[in-house]
C-alpha cells in the first residue's frame, strides 16, 4: 500500500456523512438500461444531479467525478490538460463513457476527453461501479459513466452567466428554452478561455521531456442542444447534440498545441407497444478529432468516429418481474496522418436480462454474447442479489465478468503497436450494505477484481504486451445527511491495485492512490449559501516499476452564492485555499490558489 495521506481521522469522517440533496429518490437508467430508483438498483451507483453541480461550482468535470467513491482522476496540469479517470483501480480505458446513451471517446487512445466537457452543459452524471460488459459489451470492466446533457423540461426559459478569475480566466454563456406540453427544445452555448500557467516543470528524463518556460493556455467553445417530445400517447422521442471546439497548449518536444473538436449526436425513440411490452430504438455517433501542432505548425491529425445502433425490448412478466432483450451494433473508425494497419472495427452484441424477485431475494441477472470483427466471440455475465434486512437496510452481492479489446494505438501505432495482443478479461465479486432514514443514508461496498491479459508496456518486446494480470481490491464508504439548512457529505475509498505476475509482480498500478477522501459542507440561507470541500489523496506511483513517487496531498475549496433577487445571483469560489503544491502526474504542476467570481441571470 502507498504511504498514508494527511487525512482527517477516520472517526471524523464517520461523524459527518455525505450530502443528501432532497428527499426525492433519484432515478437511474445506466445500471440496468431501464429506469430504477437508486434504492431499487442492486449495483453500486452514484448520481450527481444539477443541484449538486451548481453547489460545487466545478471548473471541470473532474471536479465533479472526484466526489464519487471509487473514482480518482489524474490530470497533467490543470484546465484543458489531459484528464485520466480510474474507476475502482481499473485502467482508464476500462471505463465505458456514454453521453445521452451514445458511446464516446477516442478509438486510438481508448479514453474520453473529460477535460473538454463543460459542466455547465450537464444535467446529471450517473456512475455505475463494477463490471457492466454483460449489458454494454467491451470496455465496461471498471464500470460505466453516463453524462446526461441539459434537460429542456428543466432548463429555465432564458439564462446567462459571466465568470472571471485567476490566470486571466473568463467564461460566458447563455441558454434559451422553448415549448410546452408535448415538445420542448433547449439550446445553450458557452465560451471559456484562460492564459493558464506553465504546467510542466521541464525535464529530459520524464514528463514533457523538454523545457518550455511559457504559459499553457486553453480556449473552448461548447454548444449543447436537445429536443424531446411525444408523437402520440404511446411514442416518445428525443434528440441531443453536444460539441466542444478549441485549442489547448502544453509543453512537448514533438508537439505543444492541440486543436480539438469533439461532438456527440444521439436520438432515441420509445414505444409502448402494449401493456407488457416496451421498445426503444437508439442511434448515435461521436467524433473525437485532434490536430497536433509544434509552435503553430501542424504535425499530425487523429480523427476518430464511433457509430452505435441499439434495439431494446422490455417485457413485463408481472408487477415485480421484467425480462429485457437487446441488440447493439457499434463501429469504430480512424482517419489519421499516422499509418495504421487497420482503421475500422465492428462489434455486434446481443443480451438478455432478468430483473425481479425470487422469494425474499431481489435479483438482477444478465448474459451477453459479442462478436468482435477482430477478436471473435466472447460471453460475459452478471448476477446480483439483494436482501432487505429491514425497511431501512439492505445487503447486496454481485459477481460479474468483463472484457476489453485493445485500442488501435496498442495494436497498430507505427513503431509501438503489437497486433498480437489478446483482449483483457476480468472477474469481479463484491458485497454491499445500505442504510437510510428520512434524512441520512449510508453505503459500504467491498470488491475484488482480477484482470487477466493486462496490457502494459513490455520492455522485452519494445511494445505493449499481455504481460501480466492485476488484482484490485477495495472498500468504498459513503454517508449522506441533511440537518435543516446544513448538508454534510463525504466519501472514502481504500484501494489496493497491484500487478499480479510479470516483471513487476506485486508492484502497485500507477496513479491509483491507496486512499482518497472527499468531505463537503454546505449551508443555505434565505439570501444565499456557503460551502467548503476538502479532498485528500494518499501517495502513489507514476510508473509500473514504482520508482517515481507522487506525494500525498490535501486541498481545500471555499465557495459561496448571494441572491441579489429572484433572477440575479452572484457566485464566488476560492480553489486550493492553502496554495498546496502538488501533482497528480510526475512533473506536471496542479493549479495553486485560484479565485473566481461570477454573475448569473435566469427567468
Amino acid at each position: 500500500m502507498a504511504q498514508n495521506a494527511r487525512f482527517i481521522p477516520f472517526v471524523f469522517f464517520l461523524m459527518f456523512p455525505g450530502l443528501s440533496y432532497g428527499q426525492v429518490e433519484p432515478v437511474v437508467v445506466t445500471a440496468t438500461r431501464t429506469a430504477q430508483t437508486v434504492d431499487a438498483s442492486l449495483a453500486a451507483v452514484s448520481v450527481v444531479d444539477r443541484e449538486e453541480i451548481e453547489a460545487l461550482q466545478p471548473l471541470t468535470v473532474s471536479d465533479i467525478l472526484r466526489t464519487v467513491p471509487g473514482l480518482t482522476v489524474s490530470n497533467t496540469g490543470g484546465l484543458g490538460q489531459p484528464s485520466t479517470v480510474f474507476l475502482r483501480g481499473s485502467e482508464s480505458d476500462h471505463v465505458l463513457v456514454l453521453i445521452d446513451g451514445v458511446k464516446v471517446g477516442s478509438t486510438t487512445l481508448g479514453s474520453t476527453s473529460f477535460q473538454y466537457l463543460d459542466p455547465a452543459l450537464i444535467e446529471r452524471i450517473e456512475i455505475v461501479r463494477g463490471p457492466r460488459s454483460s449489458l454494454y459489451g467491451p470496455d465496461a470492466i471498471g464500470g460505466v459513466i453516463q453524462i446526461f446533457t441539459r434537460d429542456p423540461a428543466k432548463a429555465p426559459r432564458a439564462s446567462a452567466f459571466a465568470t472571471g478569475g485567476t490566470d486571466d480566466y473568463s467564461k460566458f454563456g447563455a441558454r434559451l428554452s422553448a415549448g410546452e406540453n408535448a415538445t420542448k427544445f433547449s439550446i445553450g452555448a458557452n465560451y471559456e478561455k484562460s492564459k493558464g500557467y506553465d504546467v510542466c516543470k521541464g525535464s529530459n528524463n520524464g514528463g514533457c521531456f523538454t523545457f518550455e518556460d511559457d504559459r499553457d493556455g486553453y480556449e473552448n467553445l461548447s454548444v449543447q442542444a436537445s429536443l424531446a417530445g411525444s408523437v402520440n400517447e404511446k411514442t416518445d422521442f428525443s434528440v441531443s447534440y453536444l460539441s466542444s471546439t478549441g485549442e489547448t497548449e502544453y509543453d512537448g518536444s514533438f508537439s505543444n498545441e492541440t486543436d480539438f473538436s469533439i461532438s456527440v449526436l444521439g436520438a432515441e425513440l420509445s414505444i409502448d407497444a402494449s401493456e407488457r411490452l416496451g421498445m426503444k430504438f437508439s442511434a448515435g455517433q461521436s467524433n473525437d478529432d485532434t490536430d497536433t501542432l509544434k509552435n503553430g505548425t501542424k504535425s499530425d491529425h487523429f480523427n476518430t468516429a464511433r457509430t452505435s445502433l441499439g434495439w431494446l425490448n422490455e417485457f413485463s412478466l408481472s408487477a415485480e418481474n421484467m425480462v429485457m432483450l437487446g441488440i447493439d451494433f457499434s463501429s469504430d473508425e480512424v482517419n489519421s496522418g499516422t499509418g495504421y494497419t487497420q482503421t475500422s472495427r465492428d462489434n455486434l452484441g446481443g443480451f438478455g436480462q432478468f430483473i425481479g424477485s425470487l422469494g425474499m431475494l431481489d435479483v438482477q441477472a444478465a448474459l451477453r454474447y459479442d462478436d468482435n470483427e477482430q477478436f471473435g466471440d466472447s460471453v460475459t455475465g452478471d448476477t446480483s442479489v439483494g436482501y432487505d434486512l429491514s425497511t431501512s437496510s439492505r445487503v447486496t452481492a454481485q459477481y460479474g465478468t468483463g472484457f476489453k479489446a485493445p485500442t488501435f494505438n496498442e495494436l497498430y501505432y507505427p513503431g509501438f503497436g503489437n497486433a498480437n495482443l489478446d483482449p483483457e478479461e476480468s472477474a469481479t465479486v463484491e458485497a454491499g450494505y445500505r442504510w437510510k432514514n428520512a434524512d441520512s443514508r449510508f453505503s459500504a461496498n467491498i470488491f475484488s477484481t482480477e484482470v487477466d491479459n493486462l496490457i502494459a508496456y513490455d520492455a522485452a518486446l519494445g511494445a505493449p504486451g499481455n504481460v501480466n494480470a492485476a488484482m484490485i481490491q477495495g472498500l468504498e464508504l459513503q454517508l449522506d445527511t441533511a440537518m435543516e439548512s446544513w448538508k454534510i457529505g463525504g466519501a472514502l475509498t481504500l484501494l489496493s491495485a497491484e500487478q499480479d505476475g510479470g516483471t513487476y509482480d506485486g508492484k502497485e498500478l500507477p496513479r491509483r492512490p491507496s486512499e482518497f477522501l472527499d468531505l463537503r459542507l454546505d449551508r443555505t440561507f434565505a439570501k444565499g449559501s456557503v460551502g467548503a470541500s476538502l479532498f485528500a489523496s494518499g501517495s502513489t506511483y507514476d510508473d509500473l516499476a514504482n520508482t517515481r513517487v507522487i506525494k500525498s496531498y490535501t486541498t481545500l475549496d471555499l465557495r459561496g452564492a448571494y441572491h441579489l433577487s429572484t433572477k440575479w445571483h452572484v457566485v464566488g469560489k476560492v480553489a486550493n485555499v492553502t496554495d498546496e503544491d502538488y501533482e497528480q502526474a510526475s512533473y506536471y504542476r496542479q493549479p495553486g490558489r485560484q479565485f473566481f467570481v461570477g454573475v448569473k441571470w435566469a427567468q
